[in-house]
């Protein structure tokens, strides 16, 4: 009886530790839509219909509308148990540095392959409360596919923390502790 109790609590911790993944899938779109561009210019669109554009330079990368603010880039699935457990703990972070601070979240799309509707989003971010921008679109695999080497895996959730300035700072796979997260984030915030 206790080792079936701690089969399955190690299988549990494993899955919300590592994350989900449909590599395959995945995989099968990042190569459909890469892209050879000097520097890459994403188009994306909210779940509310707002335009959102992020250039890759090598300086950084600029996320139009959020310049000077660290960015958490978030890669999720709304149908994946690890990135919906993180989203309350990403809120609290998100809550008590806003000022400084911002989470964009990209979603990745139907777990079978295809892309969530305007209005499965809005129905997803209404049952989890979620107030950082969500987006979608046509770019968002050519997006996870830029980053891709940093997750040769291919689960998610998968995150990257930038820097005011846009430069890249570290990767997170997998669902993190909010107290890690939160120190990470707050000492970008306070670099130079």
């Amino acid at each position: 009886m206790k080792i079936k109790k701690i089969t399955i609590l190690t299988i549990l911790f494993l899955a919300l530790f590592t994350g989900c993944g449909d590599k395959e899938k995945i995989d099968e779109d990042i190569v459909a839509n890469s892209s050879s561009q000097q520097e890459p210019i994403f188009h994306l669109k909210t779940a509310e219909g707002k335009d959102l554009k992020i250039i890759v330079k090598e300086t950084g990368w600029v996320f139009e509308g959020y310049e000077n603010k660290v960015i958490l880039l978030n890669f999720f699935g709304t149908w994946c148990p690890p990135c919906k457990a993180e989203i309350p703990h990403l809120l609290n972070i998100r809550e008590k540095l806003q000022k400084n601070f911002e989470i964009i979240a990209v979603d990745v799309g139907k777990r079978g392959g295809g892309t969530n509707t305007q209005e499965e989003l809005a129905s997803f971010i209404k049952e989890f409360s979620v107030t950082y921008p969500i987006v979608t679109g046509a770019d968002n695999p050519k997006l996870f596919g830029t980053v891709s080497e940093l997750n040769p895996s291919g689960s998610i959730p998968f995150m990257l923390l930038f820097n005011k300035k846009g430069q890249f700072v570290k990767p997170y796979i997998g669902m993190k502790p909010e107290e890690m997260l939160f120190s990470d984030i707050s000492q970008t915030i306070e670099m130079k």
